[in-house]
């Protein structure tokens, strides 16, 4: 089946600005998950699909779509973006920089929560708050809101998450259910039966 479009046709459509820092996130995630000996292709998707296949069930698409996120990312950024980068990074000491590299270096089998993964959010906020923006807030609204509106409906749901957004969308799933504790949700949450079984073997 079609699978979206891949890295070059996205980075080939987007503004030079926008494609850039696209890239370069990527790039840093990729690396990022090499060092911990993941799969990089194992995305919260593949999980999620998996997951649903062993339980018989229906999956939930409570993330944003993906060329909403891009179209959001190519408003917030532009020719400024990379310059302004550059001076948040000049901006911290050496000290405050070994201090940041120091959390970011926690092992993966250490990371339980979302708190393990805070300070990494809070050094991309720091630097790119208009990526932070719409690449972890506004998801962590959007999936907060669906998660609230299927809980309002008594679905028993499971949730396949990455951990930096486990915090946001806690926070939000506690403010959502404060202010809507007798009203009804209005997210729309789109459903789908996963074409695909899991098959384990077992290796003896």
């Amino acid at each position: 089946g079609d699978t979206g479009p891949d890295l070059a046709e996205l980075t080939r459509e987007l503004p030079p600005p926008t494609a850039a820092a696209y890239s370069a996130l990527r790039a840093l995630q990729r690396s990022v998950v090499r060092l911990y000996g993941l799969d990089p292709e194992y995305t919260d998707m593949e999980a999620a699909i998996e997951t649903a296949a062993e339980r018989d069930t229906d999956i939930a698409l409570i993330d944003e779509p993906i060329d909403e996120i891009m179209q959001d990312l190519s408003r917030r950024l532009g020719p400024l973006t990379i310059p302004k980068t550059m001076r948040r990074m000049q901006s911290m000491g050496p000290g405050e920089y070994a201090d940041q590299m120091e959390l970011l270096s926690l092992p993966f089998e250490e990371i339980t929560s979302g708190d393990d993964v805070q300070p990494a959010i809070d050094h991309l906020r720091r630097l790119l708050p208009e990526v932070a923006a719409v690449l972890i807030d506004r998801r962590d609204r959007a999936m907060a809101e669906r998660l609230h509106a299927l809980r309002r409906e008594e679905n028993d749901v499971v949730a396949v998450i990455g951990a930096g957004h486990h915090n946001g969308i806690e926070r939000r799933l506690e403010e959502l259910e404060s202010a809507n504790a007798d009203g009804a949700s209005t997210a729309t949450v789109l459903i789908r039966t996963p074409a695909r079984s899991v098959t384990r073997i077992p290796i003896r």
